[in-house]
């Protein structure tokens, strides 16, 4: 029996149950929506003309998943801040959402004191902690999440709180046409992607257990377009804090102009290279013949190549495939790696070095 196939065998290292909350994303979907559907928004944020997103790590996931798979619907852009500070072109027509998983991240507890000052259409996404404190004493709308269905407790498997609290807030702001059957579809999707890479399929039929075997001790390059790059960037963030192995995200079509020609030195590092690419038939068709071509020049680099078609009939559960795909990958390498899935003892003594 191979060991991704014993699941008995996944304890001994995940002992916050990792597994556990991915196997329950379908339910944080549908628990976040229940949670955060009542929100109201003042009338004044129907005047936000862009949207400024302040999060770090597994709080601004859910910004890059929306802003890729709600692209086309979208009504403003949006803008994702990774710092302290709230950029000078936001503005009172500026929606400011604060994200942070714990309340406590203290790059954006730093800028939700001095965005006050720039805009009133502020809204908060948080479990808590000094965010959800601040939230209520300066009387700004909140999603306050009870994440019952993240075990592990890490902000980057409790994704599904992250995306939909976000799409509310959009959506109240009139941004974004989100409806409960998009919810319901979102779910299902994530049931049938349980089905398919969960511990009930084993690896002769596994694709994410497979995709495990084959990039361990490598360098992972993915490679999306469109609907999927958010999930692309949750993939390379569960690569590094869930594997501990090194992953970057590039971007179609943009990679095609630069990032071909850098896959000839150094050796060593190609040699021990996987460029992961994700597919799809929804792509434009310019994208679906960059996919081609791409994975025609990679093979003939002799660089080890894999492609992914995500399961789902439109680009939203397309893109929630691509999340359970990487999720359940990210897990089954942690395991290969043997390493416990939920620690991250590097980002934890950084964090501690900074007080």
């Amino acid at each position: 029996m191979s060991l991704l196939d014993n699941r008995e065998s996944f304890k001994k290292l995940d002992t916050e149950d990792v597994f556990g909350s991915i196997g329950s994303m379908d339910k944080q979907i549908t628990h976040g929506w229940e949670q955060s559907e009542s929100l109201e928004l003042p009338k004044r944020f129907e005047n936000a003309e862009n949207v400024c997103v302040v999060g770090m790590g597994g709080s601004a996931l859910g910004s890059d998943f929306i802003s890729a798979a709600f692209g086309g619907s979208l009504s403003a852009p949006i803008y994702i801040v990774n710092d302290y500070i709230i950029p000078a072109w936001v503005g009172k027509n500026t929606l400011v959402i604060l994200s942070s998983y714990s309340g406590n991240t203290e790059e954006v507890v730093a800028a939700a004191e001095e965005v006050l000052g720039k805009t009133d259409l502020v809204a908060v996404v948080t479990s808590g902690g000094k965010l959800g404190d601040w939230a209520e004493k300066n009387s700004i709308a909140a999603v306050v999440i009870d994440p019952k269905h993240n075990p592990s407790g890490q902000p980057r498997i409790g994704i599904g709180y992250g995306i939909v609290g976000q799409m509310v807030i959009l959506a109240k702001a009139g941004l974004l046409s989100v409806t409960k059957e998009d919810v319901q579809s979102m779910a299902l999707q994530m049931k049938r992607s349980h089905a398919e890479y969960g511990d009930a399929a084993e690896e002769d039929k596994n694709k994410a257990k497979q995709l495990a075997q084959n990039i361990k001790e490598s360098l992972v390059v993915l490679m999306t377009a469109e609907h999927t790059t958010g999930a692309g960037h949750i993939f390379q963030n569960q690569l590094h804090e869930t594997s501990k192995q090194l992953a970057v995200n590039f971007k179609l079509p943009e990679l095609n102009h630069h990032l071909l020609e850098g896959m000839s030195h150094p050796k060593a590092v190609i040699e021990k290279m996987v460029c992961v690419l994700v597919s799809s038939e929804l792509y434009n068709k310019r994208n679906q013949k960059r996919i081609e071509v791409t994975k025609e020049v990679l093979e003939k680099q002799d660089i080890c190549t894999e492609v992914f078609v995500p399961m789902g009939k439109t680009a939203l559960e397309q893109a929630v495939d691509v999340v359970m795909f990487a999720s359940y990958t990210t897990f089954y390498l942690a395991m290969l790696n043997n390493i416990n899935p939920a620690e991250i003892p590097w980002v934890d003594y950084f964090k501690e070095q900074m007080k």
